[in-house]
């Protein structure tokens, strides 16, 4: 799936460089707002009359690279285990060699699987169950949750925001709303993040849309009671991180929106999204809950009686098709792997 700019092991978007010229041609422009129909693709945490909160571009797709990488290092563990039995306990045969080969050259690959599944399962496990964006529209600062723990503050209107793509092998080419914070020259970015990221299936226009849906909320006059209106209207759903770890049954919800319209698809590919929602669990269960610095939480004060105030706590009634048919898809698609890798692996000890 599409993890770029992941600030793990230095794997993040490319900075200390200048602008391009592309970046150039596909700026949004704070005061410039979209005519496109607005959506916010399910990456509000909380809203009210002083700030909106925002998940990261890897919190849709969050579990991928857990699952993924249970798959990878326990394939790499058989296979190692495996060389090694046949290597020292095998029956004396005239194969020596072919043993020796595998020892010498198959098993520090097996062994590097095992590593690289590790290797993906700590991008997400042992971490933060999410990166949040807080926008404060009436300091009108942005605060970065960094993959660190630290934070960023930089001025809204000090951003350079543009379109952003990147490829990658799974899901194509995709795009976000990229957020660059520049030097003092204008033309160097030191930093980066992805401000909104509607989905690996997301395109170009889809950012056009997004766009729609947040320059109101700091830009309008009447940006907090459209925003309001849009959330609890039309979406039903805010994101249920605040202050808390996702429960289990948002885990399934969220790994099968993706198919949300089309039940026959959620059903065709139960395994993976079941999947994804099995190592969701996992890496949220691992991960620490994100706070904001005690000076972020000081000028961000909601005030008790503010109309505007959505949370989590608003959302609607998960239904059936949300959440329960998702479950029967979960048991079907990981049911369906488990057994099938159990096949596998008696066949071969035979």
């Amino acid at each position: 799936m599409d993890y770029a700019g992941l600030d793990y092991r230095n794997i993040r978007f490319p900075v200390d460089r200048p602008l391009t010229e592309d970046e150039r041609a596909k700026r949004y422009h704070q005061k410039t707002p979209s005519n496109a129909p607005p959506m916010d693709f399910l990456s509000v945490i909380k809203c009210n009359n002083h700030y909106i909160e925002l998940v990261d571009r890897w919190y849709s797709i969050k579990g991928f690279n857990t699952w993924f990488g249970v798959c990878v290092a326990l394939g790499g563990l058989f296979f190692a285990t495996m060389i090694v039995l046949a290597f020292f306990w095998a029956p004396v045969t005239d194969q020596r060699a072919a043993l020796w080969f595998m020892m010498i050259v198959l098993l520090p690959i097996s062994l590097g699987l095992v590593w690289g599944g590790w290797w993906l399962i700590r991008t997400e496990c042992g971490r933060w169950t999410h990166y949040p964006m807080r926008l404060n529209r009436k300091t009108r600062q942005v605060h970065f949750f960094r993959q660190n723990g630290t934070v960023l503050m930089v001025p809204w209107d000090d951003l350079f925001l543009t379109l952003g793509e990147e490829k990658s092998p799974l899901s194509g080419t995709t795009y976000d709303l990229r957020a660059h914070m520049l030097d003092t020259d204008g033309e160097t970015v030191l930093e980066s993040f992805s401000l909104g990221y509607p989905s690996p299936l997301g395109n170009a226009e889809s950012i056009d849309k997004f766009w729609a849906f947040l320059q109101p909320y700091m830009e309008a006059e009447d940006g907090v009671e459209r925003t309001w209106h849009h959330l609890k209207e039309n979406i039903g759903y805010l994101v249920p991180v605040d202050g808390r770890k996702e429960g289990w049954r948002w885990s399934i919800a969220r790994s099968f929106m993706l198919a949300a319209h089309w039940p026959y698809l959620q059903l065709v590919f139960s395994p993976f999204f079941g999947l994804n929602a099995v190592g969701r669990m996992l890496a949220m269960w691992t991960s620490k809950v994100p706070e904001w610095p005690a000076e972020v939480e000081q000028e961000s004060q909601v005030d008790a009686d503010d109309p505007y105030t959505l949370t989590w706590r608003d959302n609607d009634t998960i239904g059936w098709w949300e959440l329960y048919w998702p479950l029967i898809c979960t048991v079907i698609g990981v049911g369906g792997f488990v057994g099938l890798i159990g096949w596998m692996v008696s066949n071969l000890w035979r």
